[in-house]
Parts: structure tokens; sequence; C-alpha cells
């Protein structure tokens, strides 16, 4: 073969194996986005500094300082003073039970009407005089601050004269909240309750660090719960091992930590795992799908072809299951299987997202490839010189790069070394 199509051979192999892959991936993870149970329940306490829309507060006071209140965009502009006029200055706050916003430090200064944030405007000194500041006589005066001024007001002897043009008052006050340490002696708690397999270990990740691995019972439920997350997005992992050594995908899922709350995520259920009898079959004899699962429930099997192949089966009651596919309806080509598995609850089928995909070829002619699992040079590796060997014979009838036996060294030959190579 010339080399320079042999270059274009690798080309285009690479080009359909990325393309393809790519294609696969993308489409698998939004299938399996579509029907995660998942589920989470948040007990909330007002005053966590995130407003809790479905549980009924309209704004939160947060725990300042370490918690800011959440008020959303909602400013003192938004509301109005008592001649309809939207209130010029101020910071917006929340009331303590979360129900609205408290709008007690808004104000317009000017407007003559002395408004809770200020100790007084123009001629409203909000009933303070003179004598009930301590003084004898004389009258207030309101700064342009809507601050009150006792320059104008007659001090007792003993006090040694007039008070300077001091102010009693000062600036608005902060927005009213927690005292700080509320929320802090409440326990920030993430719950977790999913399904994987009979008496497996479960792994969990939280932002790719292992956190905890808990042993599931005899129905491959599993419960974790932990005191050690902070308060914030986190992004949850997990994956588990069957009894045959097959581990399952790594099911992602991203959810929020809220503080001084039980945070309860349900439905973590984990894709059952898989694996073939054989990784080349001749076409119309029978492969073996099998791996396992949650015990008693029903494995959907899609195996790809021109027209996608759909089987079912269900597991025992140690999560096993099996499929004996006669072949005999699939091309001679590369195939893959995946599965997923679904229960009943409350009415509503729910099922959990696919398995990784499993790998295996249909030939013709079928048998034992003379160079076992694509280790075409006889090394113990299967790598680049295999795959030059492959390269050198491809188009051929060569029997031992023909590792599916079909009389032809093609792109189906190169899949199955794809899946023993060793590098």
């Amino acid at each position: 073969m010339a080399p320079c199509k042999r270059q274009f051979i690798i080309w285009l192999i690479f080009a359909v194996l990325i393309n393809c892959t790519s294609v696969f991936l993308a489409a698998n993870k939004a299938l399996a986005n579509d029907l995660l149970p998942t589920s989470v329940e948040i007990l909330v306490s007002c005053g966590d500094g995130f407003v809790e829309i479905i549980s009924g507060e309209v704004c939160d006071p947060g725990d300042p300082p370490g918690v800011p209140q959440d008020v959303g965009t909602t400013t003192c502009q938004d509301y109005y003073d008592v001649f309809s006029n939207p209130f010029a200055s101020g910071i917006m706050a929340c009331l303590l039970d979360c129900s609205d916003f408290d709008i007690s430090d808004c104000y317009t200064c000017g407007n003559t009407n002395k408004e809770a944030a200020e100790d007084c405007d123009t001629g409203d000194f909000g009933g303070a005089t003179c004598i009930t500041l301590g003084f004898v006589g004389g009258s207030l005066f309101c700064t342009s601050e809507c601050q009150i001024s006792t320059a104008n007001c007659e001090a007792m002897e003993e006090q040694g004269g007039t008070p300077g043009g001091g102010g009693t008052g000062g600036a608005p006050g902060g927005p009213i909240g927690y005292s700080p340490g509320d929320l802090n002696e409440q326990e920030t708690k993430v719950v977790i309750r999913g399904k994987s397999y009979p008496d497996a270990d479960v792994h969990i990740l939280v932002d790719g660090v292992v956190t905890g691995i808990v042993k599931t019972d005899t129905k491959a439920d599993f419960y974790f719960e932990t005191t050690e997350i902070p308060s914030g997005v986190a992004s949850f992992g997990f994956w588990s091992e069957d009894k045959d050594g097959l581990k399952s995908t790594l099911l992602s899922l991203t959810f929020r930590v809220t503080l001084g709350a039980v945070t309860t995520i349900t439905g973590v259920y984990l894709a059952p795992t898989i694996d073939v009898s054989s990784k080349s079959v001749r076409q119309g004899d029978n492969i073996t799908i099998f791996g396992q699962t949650v015990p008693e429930t029903e494995v959907l099997i899609h195996i790809n072809s021109d027209e996608e192949i759909i089987e079912q089966t269900n597991s025992k009651d140690t999560g096993e299951w099996q499929l004996v596919f006669n072949t005999e309806p699939l091309e001679v080509d590369f195939h893959t299987a995946k599965a997923l598995f679904q229960i009943e609850a409350g009415g509503n089928i729910i099922k959990s997202g696919f398995s990784k995909s499993i790998s295996f070829a249909i030939s013709k002619q079928g048998g034992e490839a003379v160079c076992s699992e694509a280790d075409l040079n006889h090394d113990g590796r299967v790598n680049l010189t295999d795959f030059s060997i492959l390269l050198f014979y491809w188009g051929t009838d060569n029997e031992c790069a023909d590792q599916n036996q079909n009389g032809i060294v093609d792109l189906i030959d190169f899949s199955i070394m794809m899946y023993y190579w060793t590098g």
C-alpha cells in the first residue's frame, strides 16, 4: 500500500472515531440528563441569605456581617413616601421573618416629612424640642442632612453656656438583620439517598475530592449524611463497583448547599454495569449482555444498528441481569450496547441514566482471531507497532490483522484493536 494512501486512511480513521465519539457522548449525556430522577429538598431557615421563593420568602435579611442580606434588585427608589414620590435615599432591608421588605431606612431629606431614618426634616422634628433634649428653651434647627442642630437651644447656667452646633443624630443606619451568630448556631447538613448495587461501596465526591464511602444494603439502597460540606454551590460525583469488579459510570450532579439548613438529595440512581460475553461473534450467533443493577427491576438494553434495537430483561434479587441476544438482525459491522433500569414509584415510571457503552463486532465468518486480542506482533502489548501492522494489511484478507475473521481488514478490526489498546 502506498504511504500516502496509508496516511489518508490514518487520518480518516481518527476523524471518524473522534466525530462519532463526540456525537455519541453528547447524545448520551443529554439523554441521561433527561432521565435522571434526582430531586433536592431543602429545609430552609429564614436568614440564610437566600430568597427561597418556594417557601414564600419575599426577601432574606441574612446574618450580618457574615451572611449578607438578599433583597434582589429592589431599592428604596422602588417605594414611595407619604407624598407618593419615590424615596431619594436609604438602604433597602428585609423584615426578620422574610415576609416583606423593610423600608424603615428609606428617606427623602427635604420633603418636610420626617422619615424613620431621619432626625428631622425641615420643620418636622418628630415631637423633639430643645426642652425634651435637656435644654431650658430655644428652638431646634434641621440641617440640610436632616440632622438636628441644638445651636439655638438655651442651656441651664450650670451647663456652662449654650452647646455648640452639633447634632444629636447621624447618617441613616444600616439594614436591620439577625444578630451575628444566629445562623451559625444552626447546623448545615447534606443528606443523600440513592440506589446502586447490593452490598456495594458507593464513592461520594465533592468538587472532585472523596468525601465519603458508604455501603449499600441488600436492596441496593444507600444513605449518607455530612456536616463537612460548606454552604454554596458544590459538584457531587457518585460511582460504584459491582460484585464482578465492573465500575459504574460517574454520575455528576451540581447543587447549592444552604447555610443553616438540611439539604436532602434523593433519587441518586447509579446506572447499571454492563459487559458482553464476546467482543466478536458470527452473525446469527448468540451474544450475552450482562451486568448488575438494583434488584428486581426492569432493565432496558439499547443496541445500536441501522434501527436501534431495544430489548428488555429483569434483574434478579441479587441485582444481576443478563440478556441472551441473537445477532441475526444486526449488520456485519461494529456495534455498541448500553443499559438503564426503570422502576415504578408513586404511579410514575422513573428511569436511571445510561450505563457506559460496550462494544462488539459482528462478522460473516466468525471464529477466533489468529492473533488474539489485537496483539499482532505477539509482544504482550497493543500499541502503535500493532497499529502499523494493521495499516500495512488494510483492505487485505491477512488472517492475523483480520480480527473478526470476516475476510477483510477494515474499520471493525481497527475498533477491536482500540478496545484492547494498552499503549
